[in-house]
């Protein structure tokens, strides 16, 4: 997800979100898969599968749920918060957004997790719409995370599995950058649209940030390129 204008919020209402949110993620994010394993578990007809696949996406729909409310929560907190004079509105309105966002993706996968069960029961279903994306893996973890150390497994990978971790490593660094220029980006028009009174130009700092950032998502989406080849070579 995406914060980018979001990032002014003040520093009370941030560690006000933080402090609520932390310990529910931590219980949501016990259940949720990592991508590889929602492909293949999606793939699979058995019972067991499907029952894990259920309590995957209900475990995604309340961590969408919780986004939806922190978003709206940010919302509230431009609008009110004294502190916040550049771009209140809009920057309210970009949350709103995000909110709307992550509460559709909540019920598209709780009606994912709904059709799951149904399946682990022997119950025919038909997976609801516009939920493809999310049996590709979209809001699962990054198949590397909590596993295995990503520099032990690029040092041994052989397997297309191993290999297709790394590539999804890599995916994640691209997006991670990706999201770094936009934010650098709203960062220096915020500076450009307000006068600096103790001289220097911070907005060219941040216009360097935005060409390394650049630079750095190309290396990541070159680097994933190249272990998405070596998947598709290795048996």
């Amino acid at each position: 997800m995406s914060t980018i204008p979001c990032r002014v919020l003040s520093i009370g209402a941030l560690a006000f979100l933080t402090l609520t949110g932390g310990a529910a993620a931590q219980t949501r994010s016990s259940a949720v898969l990592n991508a590889l394993e929602v492909r293949t578990l999606v793939a699979s007809a058995d019972p067991g599968d499907n029952a894990r696949l259920s309590a995957h996406f209900f475990a995604l729909a309340e961590r969408y749920t919780a986004e939806a409310r922190e978003h709206s929560a940010m919302a509230r907190a431009f609008i009110e918060s004294p502190s916040v004079r550049i771009r209140a509105r809009s920057s309210s309105d970009h949350c709103k957004r995000l909110a709307n966002l992550a509460t559709q993706s909540a019920a598209t996968v709780r009606e994912l997790a709904a059709h799951h069960d149904r399946l682990a029961a022997g119950i025919p279903s038909t997976a609801p719409d516009n939920s493809a994306r999310f049996e590709a893996g979209e809001g699962a973890r990054v198949a590397w995370e909590h596993e295995k150390a990503i520099h032990d497994l690029a040092a041994n990978a052989r397997t297309a599995a191993d290999h297709r971790a790394i590539e999804e490593y890599f995916d994640s660094i691209e997006k991670q950058y990706s999201r770094a220029v936009n934010e650098h980006v709203a960062m220096a028009q915020a500076y450009r649209a307000v006068p600096n009174r103790r001289g220097g130009d911070p907005a060219a700092h941040c216009d360097r940030l935005v060409t390394l950032s650049r630079d750095a998502a190309k290396e990541a989406h070159a680097a994933a390129a190249e272990h998405k080849e070596l998947a598709g070579l290795a048996r």
